[in-house]
């Protein structure tokens, strides 16, 4: 092991997110009375990391050239701007300095991607005994203006199951693979069933802004909420629409993805997205009090 794979906890209650500053200043997981919720790529665990040769580390997905280390990480807009297919090494794979340390607050600073001249910031803080945030920050440190979007791509064991609002005419795009029997609309819902190891990417409108992820235990499942802010129709997404899923064939896993509204940033100008995220017992927000009818209904359809 070395030093890039040191992980940094902050902690509040039950609630322990570990960080990986070492490797794309990932948050590596979310524990949560005990309980681990994103998945690590154990086949990477501890390897040496050169930013030049990442493609010859191993994986059991040759369709993708680059790591699928885990965790959940800042991804750069749109992706047809990646070179050769695979995200910018620095951004993804290199190490951030941290800029801020308490027992709730983790900042952490990439290096400046010398393709893209881009800079990545991301803030994990504790909000709460069972509430975190997310926030991603882009700046363009090159000498021309560029479009570009911060995409918070998370990854979950399976299995998993994701639900949403979103309007009953808008589409499910699917990306590539094959969805069918994994993804369902009901009323204005859209659920997601990634239990299975069925490979698949899509891409929806997130109407309300709040997604659900249902995640089961071995001592039961467990509910994480994530509330962003809502697309509005004047913004501009670097994908088309502002949240995607992928599930993997390969690994026990699936992606949960956010789009931030893309921009053509001009030199030294920034762009942030914050997410805000809850995770509790899905028995306890069964029988809580303040638990709206949409999140019952939605949890109905997704058990």
């Amino acid at each position: 092991m070395t030093d890039l794979w040191n992980i940094q906890t902050i902690s509040s209650g039950a609630l322990d997110l570990h960080c990986l500053p070492g490797i794309g200043g990932r948050l590596w997981d979310i524990e949560f009375d005990g309980q681990s919720f994103l998945f690590q790529n154990k086949d990477l665990i501890g390897l040496p990391v050169d930013l030049d040769i990442l493609a010859d580390l191993p994986t059991r997905s040759p369709q993708f050239g680059f790591p699928l280390w885990g965790g959940e990480k800042t991804w750069i807009s749109p992706d047809s701007d990646w070179p050769n297919s695979a995200p910018f090494p620095v951004l993804d794979s290199g190490p951030y300095c941290t800029t801020h340390t308490t027992p709730q607050r983790l900042g952490l600073q990439s290096q400046i991607c010398p393709i893209s001249h881009l800079q990545v910031e991301r803030d994990i803080r504790l909000t709460g005994a069972n509430r975190f945030s997310l926030r991603h920050r882009v700046t363009n440190l090159g000498a021309t203006e560029r479009y570009t979007g911060n995409w918070s791509v998370m990854m979950l064991n399976r299995p998993t199951s994701i639900g949403l609002e979103t309007a009953p005419h808008d589409d499910v795009n699917t990306v590539f693979g094959d969805p069918t029997g994994r993804v369902r609309r009901h009323g204005g819902f859209c659920l997601f069933d990634c239990n299975a190891p069925q490979e698949f990417k899509t891409g929806l409108w997130n109407t309300a802004g709040r997604v659900l992820m249902r995640m089961e235990t071995p001592v039961g499942a467990y509910v994480l909420s994530c509330v962003t802010s809502k697309p509005d129709p004047d913004d501009s997404f670097a994908h088309g629409k502002d949240f995607e899923v992928f599930n993997s064939a390969d690994y026990a896993y699936c992606e949960v993805e956010w789009h931030s509204p893309a921009r053509t940033l001009m030199p030294n100008e920034s762009l942030s997205y914050q997410q805000d995220f809850e995770i509790q017992r899905e028995k306890d927000v069964l029988s809580a009090h303040n638990t709206t009818l949409t999140d019952l209904e939605l949890l109905s359809c997704m058990s």
